[in-house]
């Protein structure tokens, strides 16, 4: 599988509170995924990040929805939407 299929953008954004970015990152080290980018800013309250991941150990779609399933449930708890898309498919559009 080439490099590029591995990575993911991840983006999260909710109202801003203390220990955000540490609750998405434990999500992505659980699964064994290297954080290359990240920016967050807090623009009048609200929380944004956004992260380049490349997966490793990567077992394709198995693990891509796994990260989905586990970022989404991690994000409901802490009150962030989170989504994540491969970046193969943005940068073929």
């Amino acid at each position: 599988m080439a490099e590029m299929e591995s990575k993911v953008v991840i983006i999260a954004i909710g109202k801003d509170k203390p220990g955000l970015v540490a609750n998405v990152t434990s999500v992505v080290s659980e699964l064994m995924g290297n954080i290359e980018e990240l920016d967050q800013v807090v623009l009048q309250g609200i929380f944004i990040m956004s992260m380049i991941v490349k997966l490793l150990n990567l077992n394709s779609s198995k693990k891509l929805s796994e990260l989905t399933s586990k970022l989404s449930k991690q994000g409901e708890k802490i009150g962030l939407k989170i989504h994540v898309y491969p970046v193969k498919t943005l940068i073929s559009a």
